[in-house]
């Protein structure tokens, strides 16, 4: 599973929780799900980072970008493991501060853990499911490119010796990926659809 979603769960969190009742069985594991969205617009690359740029020397790139999204968590087995999922939509338009033209990505992905081993020294070994799809835009709204797949994304976690899930230190040590892909490197479609 795609480890970013310590930012976008965290925050998420943060939301509106709905947890689901044990529907007349007390042994349901417990269910959390949240529903999020947000829209908001920011500057590439990063004003903070005197050394940045977008790729390969634009500056002042103006993003917006808008999500939503459901992510949940649910117990499973003796030790009660904290199992996650997140499945969302986002639209991003890059717009190039030149030609004043913009670039769209349209992504909808699923994110969800499936097996969860714990080695008892504070570790564990997490494999988790990606699947997706993302579309590109030109400024006429013209389709120039998709990529459509999945993986299986397998990471050793360290827990830091705590229960919260959320403090979890991840490495990825194996990836398993199939799919399909018509788009090109990402600054070259940017600056082909934007040059004016």
């Amino acid at each position: 599973m795609s480890r970013s979603r310590s930012a976008v769960l965290t925050s998420a969190l943060a939301l509106t929780v709905v947890v689901a009742p044990a529907a007349g069985a007390q042994a349901q594991p417990p269910y959390v799900q949240v529903h999020y969205s947000d829209s908001y617009d920011s500057v590439l690359p990063d004003p903070e980072d005197p050394d940045g740029s977008f790729c390969g020397g634009l500056t002042g790139v103006p993003l917006h970008t808008e999500i939503d999204g459901h992510f949940s968590v649910v117990e499973h087995g003796p030790d009660g493991a904290s199992y996650f999922a997140d499945r969302f939509r986002s639209t991003l338009i890059y717009t190039n501060p030149i030609t004043g033209l913009t670039y769209t990505v349209v992504r909808v992905r699923q994110s969800k853990d499936l097996r969860i081993e714990d080695h008892g020294d504070g570790t564990l070994t997490l494999t988790g499911l990606n699947t997706g799809s993302l579309w590109a835009y030109g400024p006429d709204g013209e389709l120039l490119g998709s990529q459509h797949g999945r993986s299986f994304d397998t990471f050793l976690v360290d827990t830091l010796g705590t229960q919260d899930p959320f403090d979890d230190q991840f490495q990825l040590i194996g990836s398993d990926a199939v799919g399909s892909d018509t788009t090109d490197d990402f600054c070259d479609d940017f600056f082909a659809a934007t040059a004016g």
